[in-house]
């Protein structure tokens, strides 16, 4: 038997800023505010759309006088219908995907993103079926960084909390790894808030093309197993 590898979606298995971007930048434009370059919001994505929306208020004017539950269920209308026009996987991550599944490991995806268009983004990009399980930020009534969201997505692919491998872009994906105590790889080409280096995950990974090895090396250092 081999663990389960958990992976976060947006700047971790998808690059989805260039639409939360457009999205942003129609819901700011519907208030009088100017639309924010997207180099700029690379930077204010994660965290969830609230979190996204307050911090694009902050770069265009202030968070002053705006009803954020409103300028929220905007923002996801809006998203809605654009979150496949330009969201597409990194390089080589679906031959990495591909690789770990046909080598018997039971993948899973644990985002804070909504569920609905997390799998909508999954099936159009064609991989939805490569996943045991997939949870989005409103599937239970908590979400990462609360382990509770990453243990009931790894317990979703038959296996215990504790044989598991995390992968994320964020203090919210290499968080709750730690503290269930399962290893951890945190990818350098994400939108962490964070230096990298900061997030104490046990491997970073600059590439796709290296998580296989990645990955069975940790099989040996963390649960005995050789592949």
């Amino acid at each position: 038997m081999l663990p389960a590898i958990i992976f976060d979606l947006d700047g971790t298995l998808i690059d989805s800023a260039p639409d939360l971007g457009n999205a942003l930048n129609k819901t700011l434009n519907e208030i009088g505010r100017p639309e924010l370059e997207l180099s700029l919001i690379r930077n204010l994505v994660g965290d969830g759309a609230v979190a996204l929306i307050k911090r694009g208020l902050k770069a265009s004017g202030g968070i002053q006088g705006h009803n954020l539950g409103v300028l929220r269920s905007r923002f996801l209308d809006i998203y809605d219908d654009i979150l496949l026009e330009n969201t597409k996987l990194f390089p080589r991550a679906l031959n990495a995907l591909n690789e770990l599944k046909n080598s018997g490991f039971p993948l899973a995806i644990c985002t804070n993103k909504p569920e609905d268009p997390a799998k909508r983004i999954l099936e159009g990009l064609k991989i939805v079926n490569l996943f045991q399980s997939i949870t989005g930020g409103d599937t239970f009534n908590f979400r990462k960084p609360d382990p509770r969201h990453l243990i009931k997505t790894i317990e979703n692919t038959n296996r215990k909390k504790n044989f598991a491998i995390m992968i994320g872009d964020s203090e919210n994906d290499i968080l709750p790894a730690i503290k269930i105590k399962i290893p951890s790889i945190a990818v350098s080409f994400g939108y962490s808030k964070k230096k990298i280096e900061d997030l104490k995950s046990d491997i970073i990974l600059n590439d796709f093309d290296d998580l296989y090895q990645k990955i069975i090396f940790l099989c040996s250092k963390h649960f005995s197993i050789k592949i």
